[in-house]
């Protein structure tokens, strides 16, 4: 009777590594996350940053394949963003939108490009966020699209100080990510 329960358990916690194994790979192998809590410098410059490689810099020259860039107006006063070649921020009449957790980003969204300074534009952002609404974004990489969020935290009423949390994105090409989710390896759980 022993040797036959134990059996039955061992084939039992065998089948369940596996299923979880399987359920986890298949379930969020292809979103890829950073944390990098990058405040970002309320000048010309802002911040660089590479979401593939998580290269940041303080120039677009000395960043290596940046996508997205954070920064302050002329005046130094005004949160912009700059979107290289490719990349580009989920807007809705042409105001860049603070999207909910949740929200699908997928090719159906329309995004700005170039560099974004309008008062429409920006005017979400500018007037504050918290890092519970994500910036939508798509990437180009070696001529494929790539979707993901950025979570970032701004003050209003001029965007500063901002500070980028976090982001993730999905390196299944054109594969759809629902804003604020992450791999399990990066998921918090208790037991009650």
């Amino acid at each position: 009777m022993k040797k036959s329960m134990f059996s039955r358990i061992a084939v039992a916690g065998a089948f369940a590594a596996s299923a979880m194994s399987f359920g986890a790979s298949t379930a969020y192998a292809a979103v890829v996350c950073a944390t990098p809590a990058i405040a970002v410098p309320q000048n010309i410059d802002g911040v660089y940053i590479n979401l593939v490689t998580g290269a940041t810099g303080t120039t677009g020259s000395g960043t290596t394949g940046w996508d997205f860039n954070p920064y302050a107006s002329s005046s130094s006063t005004l949160l912009s963003f700059n979107a290289a070649t490719g990349a580009g921020y989920l807007s809705s009449g042409g105001v860049i939108s603070a999207l909910a957790s949740g929200a699908t980003i997928d090719g159906s969204g329309t995004y700005l490009t170039g560099i974004q300074t309008s008062a429409t534009a920006m005017g979400t952002y500018r007037a504050g966020v918290t890092s519970a609404t994500y910036l939508g974004f798509r990437l180009t990489e070696g001529g494929n699209t790539y979707y993901g969020w950025i979570g970032l935290t701004t003050t209003g009423p001029n965007g500063f100080p901002a500070t980028l949390n976090n982001y993730c994105y999905e390196n299944t090409p054109n594969t759809a990510i629902t804003a604020g989710s992450t791999p399990v390896s990066l998921q918090r759980f208790s037991v009650d």
